[in-house]
């Protein structure tokens, strides 16, 4: 079977024909949905083959593969099985074969047909010829060629090359069409260097038979060229500079000069030293004295001196000449005045190839080194192994290797190398790991108090540990919740476990639970903490005198006085006003000493003065230690003893023209437009609305001191009041012991006009004249104001003298 254009192209068309047969089956559903497959290595692509396509495979760093197949496996593929188009890869022949039912045989994709199969048999070997004559320093022409008998067991494409060492070889490739023995004609290309005295071998053959050696062994002898010269020793130069790695070009050379006795073809060789040798041919055409040159091939591998000898093909033995030739060590300098820094250097993280430095070098002479430095807070650079091949300037990269362990400028000196000149420095910033800790949640304590409206001080303080990893600046802090905020800042020094308080600032709006997150300027993810607080007053001693239910400590649970403080949704932890609670104790009628133990003993914080008590000059005397340097509350009203009223007042405050008197002519008693806690209280804003006296028999006080501001006049007279409060002290007065009295059941409207429900929630009330009062809400934000003061002034262990 001939091997043309026509079976190329037929076999392309079948290669073609074949893949659509493949690929349908890869999809069972290939007659009405086609396919594609991808591996996900290109993206933004649709998933739908292109149209026409059965199957698209999409990838940019996978191929499909085909079954692989020696020839032998190949060919044992039974008869029956080899279906028209069936592919495989051969790898004996490196290429696709496909099998052609039509002409019988497998068929290569190669674009040429398979390598053939061929060898020289024992036999033939003997057939083996030369032709010409060879001749040392004449180039072979058309009548040097060689005549090889071969057989062929596959047809396909050949190559046959015969090799020889001495300058000159025989190659020939074409196409055998069939199998079958055939006679090849090899023509030869070349000079023959060497020549040889007669009786000689010659040279040997090397034959390859597409590229596998033949066993058949071959020589060709070369006549020696009738020449007759000498070397002249003493005039033996050296050309060129010889450098380590560098390969020898036409500047490196012998000059040599030679006297000629008979002309003819000339060849000199050297010795091989250190990698490189030297070699030069010619024809002498005159006798005499000459000069001739041997050019230098290979590449110094080492520095030193080397010895070179020399070899002629002249029939006249020559003296012994040697030349010498010096390899310059490895020379270069290094400049770090430049250096290019690359990457992020970073306390803790490993470096990468992306971290390095590069340098200029100025090669002087060529060769072998490894650029490095000293190793400075756990990294170092190196060049690794460096071959420099020319001379002049270049770039160095240095790669750094390592961990960093310390932030901060570092310097790095290169070390001293084979061939290095002064070696240089350069500096690279290594940064700090941003600062890292850990809160310690179940760590954290709180300190102070916490209640409604009292601003926060030094004393209120949350601490908690944290454990820090990197040290650094610190951040944490709280959201603000409920008007304040917890802080602290600084920098960790130190790794472990340390301790952190963060200071309140702020005053809470109001009371009740709040939660509070902490959060943190650390590098470490998610690191929070969770905090409640309870704002609360703390539990009130609340001490009454007087009788009856003008007064909390005798009034009972269903009447206002009592009944008001006690509720817990007025005064309690869930309350309109958050507390831990309220006590109560009943101070009666005591005087003097007695009223003393009851403030002292009991701890008071506020003091209710109702009904029918009437403070003796050492009660007064006690009274105002206890409002003056204790900082409690006095909550003093009083209708029935004008001049203890008046002593009690000027206690406080003295004014020599405090003047208390009764009047029986009012009922109701307008409250002022005034912006204070006890009139815009939590439970109602009464500023603008009535208070009612009980049976018309209150006390108006006039002539105080400015230290007091009057919140209720006497209806029609605004130098008398009926409700003054301190300005800066815990003390009011009401002028009517029974402005607290009332029940949840009274309707009067010219007695107890202090409404509340029957769960004790202050209520306004409709009084005398149908004017609505509102004494119980007043009272509540008067209770509201009382422990504000308290929580925030009263020294609880202080006793009175």
């Amino acid at each position: 079977m001939s091997y043309n254009t026509t079976t190329y192209k037929y076999m392309k068309y079948k290669f073609s024909l074949l893949l659509i047969l493949l690929f349908t089956a890869f999809s069972s559903l290939a007659q009405t949905h086609m396919t594609k497959i991808k591996d996900g290595t290109i993206s933004g692509t649709s998933a739908t083959p292109n149209p026409g396509v059965i199957l698209e495979l999409e990838s940019v760093n996978k191929g499909f593969l085909a079954p692989r197949l020696t020839t032998q496996q190949r060919d044992a593929i039974a008869i029956e099985n080899r279906t028209d188009g069936l592919l495989i890869y051969n790898s004996t022949t490196g290429c696709f074969n496909y099998w052609s039912t039509i002409q019988d045989t497998w068929l290569s994709l190669c674009g040429t047909p398979p390598p053939a199969v061929f060898e020289i048999t024992n036999l033939q070997c003997s057939s083996v010829q030369s032709n010409g004559n060879f001749k040392q320093g004449e180039f072979l022409n058309s009548s040097n060629f060689l005549t090889i008998p071969v057989t062929v067991t596959q047809a396909g494409t050949y190559e046959l090359t015969a090799t020889t060492d001495n300058g000159y070889y025989f190659t020939t490739k074409g196409t055998f069409p069939t199998a079958g023995a055939y006679t090849l004609f090899v023509p030869g290309i070349g000079t023959p260097n060497n020549g040889y005295d007669s009786g000689a071998q010659g040279d040997r053959l090397t034959i390859l038979l597409n590229n596998r050696e033949s066993n058949c062994e071959k020589y060709i002898f070369v006549e020696r060229a009738n020449v007759n010269y000498s070397i002249v020793c003493p005039d033996t130069s050296i050309e060129g500079a010889y450098m380590i790695g560098q390969t020898l070009t036409n500047t490196h050379k012998i000059v040599l000069k030679v006297n000629v006795i008979s002309v003819g073809y000339w060849s000199i060789t050297t010795n091989t030293s250190n990698g490189y040798s030297f070699r030069g041919t010619g024809n002498f055409s005159q006798a005499g004295e000459q000069t001739v040159e041997l050019l230098g091939t290979g590449t110094p591998i080492s520095s030193g001196t080397n010895s070179f000898t020399f070899t002629t093909n002249s029939d006249q033995m020559s003296a012994a000449c040697t030349a010498e030739i010096i390899v310059q060590p490895i020379k270069y300098t290094v400049d770090c005045s430049q250096a290019t820094i690359a990457g992020v250097y970073k306390q803790d993280e490993a470096m990468t190839a992306s971290n390095t430095v590069t340098i200029k070098v100025d090669v002087q002479a060529t060769g072998e080194t490894n650029i490095s430095t000293n190793p400075v807070a756990g990294i170092h650079f190196t060049s690794g192994p460096l071959s420099f091949d020319s001379i002049g300037e270049r770039n160095v990269v240095l790669t750094a290797v390592g961990t960093p362990t310390t932030p901060g400028d570092h310097t790095f000196t290169l070390n001293a190398a084979s061939g290095m000149i002064s070696p240089c420095s350069f500096d690279v910033t290594v940064t700090a790991q941003p600062v890292a800790y850990n809160l310690i949640c179940s760590s954290i304590q709180l300190e102070g108090s916490y209640a409604p409206n009292i601003a926060m001080t030094t004393e209120n303080k949350m601490i908690l540990n944290v454990n820090v990893q990197y040290p650094g600046a610190y951040s944490i802090s709280t959201n603000t919740v409920n008007g304040v905020t917890f802080s602290a800042s600084g920098t960790f020094t130190i790794t472990g476990t340390q301790e952190v308080t963060l200071t309140a600032t702020g005053t809470p709006v109001t009371g009740g639970i709040h939660r509070y997150t902490i959060t943190t300027n650390s590098s470490v993810g998610a690191n929070t903490c969770n905090r409640n607080i309870e704002y609360l007053y703390r539990k009130m001693n609340i001490l009454g005198l007087g009788t009856g239910m003008y007064q909390l400590g005798t009034a009972s649970g269903s009447q206002a006085s009592k009944a008001i403080p006690q509720a817990l949704a007025n005064f309690g932890p869930n309350g309109t006003v958050k507390m831990e609670g309220i006590t109560i104790f009943n101070g009666g009628t005591g005087q003097g000493t007695t009223l003393k133990n009851n403030i002292n003993n009991n701890k008071i914080d506020v003091v209710v003065i109702g009904y029918n008590y009437q403070p003796d000059a050492a009660s007064i005397a006690i009274l105002k230690d206890f409002v003056k340097n204790k900082k409690g509350v006095l909550i003093h009203s009083q209708e029935n003893d004008a001049n203890s009223t008046r002593d009690l007042i000027n206690a406080i405050a003295f004014s020599p023209n405090t003047v208390a008197s009764g009047t029986g002519q009012t009922y109701i008693n307008p409250i002022l437009n005034i912006d204070d806690p006890i009139l815009t209280g939590p439970f109602e804003d009464v500023r603008g609305k009535n208070t009612g006296s009980d049976v018309n028999n209150s006390y108006y006080i006039t002539g105080y001191s400015n230290e007091f501001q009057s919140f209720i006049h006497q209806e029609g007279n605004t130098d008398r009041s009926w409700f003054l409060k301190h300005n800066t002290l815990g003390y009011v007065y009401i002028g009517d012991s029974g402005w607290t009295a009332g029940t949840a059941s009274n309707t009067s409207n010219t007695i107890w006009p202090a409404a509340i429900t029957s769960g004790g929630a202050p209520i306004s009330k409709s009084y005398y004249g149908g004017v609505t009062v509102f004494n119980s809400l007043l009272y509540a934000n008067t209770l509201t104001w009382a422990i504000k003061y308290v929580q925030e002034n009263t020294d609880v262990n202080y006793q009175i003298p």
